[in-house]
């Protein structure tokens, strides 16, 4: 009933939020009342996995190939709760066969709608997905439900440990939650769940980067950075990725103060949410900071002649991680908790970052431990910290190399939880 109450009252403002970011496809899919569109896939057993935005998308991408080499028969369905993951994993999965689709909002009807549309065997849960409509009615319908990927901060958990009875029931309807790290799977042990459910098998996010890096297309993405006038080709380029509102307004300081001994520094503003770069066109043009839009690159529309080029497209991130020389990487400066500092450190690029991350803290104990990580507090250390690895290439590659080198002993997670979700839908099938 209270959640019933709430969607009602709540729809307008989830409308709200959805036009005020430029979006709204998402709107009557995940209020139920517009299904997934065509025929449930074909195959057996079926498996539902479900993740919020683009990073859980991009981190799904080992696990279904490990799931698909192991489960050749099954057929698979992906969800997410946000329009940019739904372009990627359309863009990723749809030619593979899968039905991709939105994640309903959790209240009754909505989820009962999907349910009974999808019938799937086994739903698969990405980091931090608790739902409790939701894996309610699945369990009475004995769908098996695995959280992989798992991961509850610190702030999450003394929250919870407020609700701890009534959220460790909800917990405990997973078949599977395997903790991405072992301070996740502490965490998850004081909630009071079942250690019969908690398997520790790593984070995906390690076997996405270094296997998905791609050189032809990195080169690609080099040529479109070039400059066309003299001088220009030769500058480093500087990568502030995943940034958030609050945190451009610091690194156009920063850029503007290492203009002085880098003339020819490129600047490569890529916001969190792309839909953004109008906003940040503007902005940059009231500090005399001319830019191109990547779209216009990309497409060879235009020649880049500007210093500052900003990202408006889902997907390339990863890849332009490794045209950087030197990477900042945002939701970090602000207390926002953070984005994947890893993706740099996957190219060889040492990432600089903000004190918040508190979403990330275990990719910033793995950089750290290497001796990899460089974390500064304002715009003033931002570009000290940027000047000092433009003006010490050597230092700049070694420390690059560890961050790379950092990764290495973390692969596996993929299969690991792979085999655990193949285990659960044998159970199904027996």
């Amino acid at each position: 009933m209270v959640s019933a109450a709430a969607g009602l009252v709540g729809w307008p403002y989830f409308f709200w939020h959805l036009k005020s970011r430029g979006q709204g496809e998402s709107f009557w899919p995940r209020l139920g009342l517009k299904l997934p569109a065509g025929l449930r896939p074909p195959g057996y057993p079926r498996l539902w996995l479900h993740g919020v935005s683009v990073g859980e998308i991009q981190a799904a991408i080992p696990l279904v190939a490990e799931l698909r080499n192991l489960l050749p028969r099954a057929a698979f369905i992906i969800s997410t709760g946000t329009e940019s993951g739904q372009m990627l994993a359309r863009k990723h999965f749809s030619p593979q066969g899968a039905l991709v689709c939105y994640f309903p909002l959790d209240i009754p009807w909505a989820v009962r709608r999907y349910l009974d549309c999808l019938r799937p065997q086994v739903f698969i849960g990405l980091e931090s997905e608790i739902w409790p409509n939701f894996l309610s009615q699945a369990h009475r319908m004995g769908v098996r439900l695995a959280l992989v990927n798992a991961r509850l901060s610190d702030n999450s958990l003394r929250s919870f440990l407020k609700y701890k009875r009534n959220l460790s029931d909800i917990f405990n309807l997973y078949d599977i939650v395997a903790p991405g790290s072992l301070p996740d799977l502490e965490r998850f042990q004081r909630l009071g769940i079942s250690p019969s459910r908690l398997n520790l098998t790593g984070n995906l996010k390690y076997d996405r980067l270094l296997q998905s890096r791609d050189e032809l297309r990195l080169q690609e993405f080099r040529g479109c950075l070039q400059g066309s006038q003299p001088g220009q080709a030769g500058g480093p380029l500087w990568l502030a990725a995943s940034t958030h509102p609050g945190e451009e307004e610091l690194v156009a300081d920063a850029f503007q103060e290492l203009l002085a001994p880098y003339p020819a520094l490129r600047l490569v503003l890529a916001p969190r949410h792309p839909q953004r770069a109008p906003d940040l066109a503007r902005l940059l043009a009231r500090r005399g900071l001319p830019c191109h839009l990547w779209t216009a690159l990309k497409a060879g529309r235009e020649t880049r002649t500007h210093p500052v080029v900003i990202i408006d497209t889902i997907g390339d991130l990863f890849t332009l991680c490794g045209a950087a020389d030197v990477a900042f990487v945002g939701g970090s400066l602000i207390p926002h908790g953070g984005q994947n500092i890893l993706e740099p450190a996957a190219w060889g690029r040492a990432p600089i970052y903000g004190p918040h991350l508190e979403n990330f803290l275990w990719a910033k104990h793995i950089l750290e431990a290497a001796g990899a990580g460089i974390m500064v507090k304002d715009a003033a250390a931002l570009a000290q910290a940027v000047r000092h690895l433009l003006d010490h290439p050597q230092e700049r590659r070694e420390l690059g190399r560890r961050a790379q080198a950092a990764l290495i002993p973390h692969q596996g997670a993929a299969r690991r939880q792979a085999e655990l979700i193949a285990g659960l839908a044998e159970e199904v099938s027996s």
